[in-house]
């Protein structure tokens, strides 16, 4: 075997590489890592899409951030429904209002200072069972959709967001537990 070979017992990967100076066949070391850096960046570059504006470019997160939304209005509307509920649900509606900050950082966004509630465009807000059991029933319908829709998308996205959404989608389950 010639001096400066990579082939080795058991390697998959065998091709000669020699150093500038010999005239052997094979690959120089200079041309294998130009090559390779340049394959690199060619499929990093692959990564962001054809259109560096990012209109129509969806971001992950955003469907959850979309459903928190929903549940937090859900909760505003079900409070304004069933006042006598307001201490039960407290807690679990201001660790959504919680994750909508969350979501909106991890996405670059700037946070509003507040969470827009049930009605606040104009629309109605979500309909209401009423009585406090039916209530509470319907929310937590609604925590268990947006808990397992966490959960897949939690599956789906970049690992970088991962550990987010199985958080929320952990805080969702505990919810279910709560509103039983």
């Amino acid at each position: 075997m010639p001096y400066g070979s990579c082939r080795r017992p058991g390697s998959w990967l065998t091709f000669r590489v020699h150093r500038r100076d010999h005239h052997l066949p094979g690959t120089t070391r200079r041309v294998l890592l130009i090559t390779g850096l340049a394959a690199g960046v060619a499929s990093l570059a692959g990564c962001r899409g054809s259109d560096d504006t990012g209109a129509g470019v969806v971001h992950p997160l955003e469907s959850t951030l979309t459903g928190t939304l929903a549940l937090l209005n859900a909760y505003d509307a079900t409070v304004a429904a069933q006042p006598d509920l307001s201490g039960r649900l407290a807690p679990l509606r201001a660790e959504h209002a919680t994750h909508i900050g969350a979501l909106n950082a991890a996405m670059g966004r700037a946070t509003p200072s507040t969470a827009p509630s049930a009605g606040a465009s104009g629309s109605p807000g979500p309909a209401v069972p009423a009585g406090a059991k039916a209530a509470v029933a319907a929310l937590r319908a609604a925590e268990k959709t947006a808990q397992a829709d966490a959960a897949k998308t939690c599956l789906s996205v970049p690992a970088q967001y991962a550990e987010l959404l199985g958080s929320i989608a952990a805080c969702r389950a505990t919810h279910l537990e709560v509103l039983t």
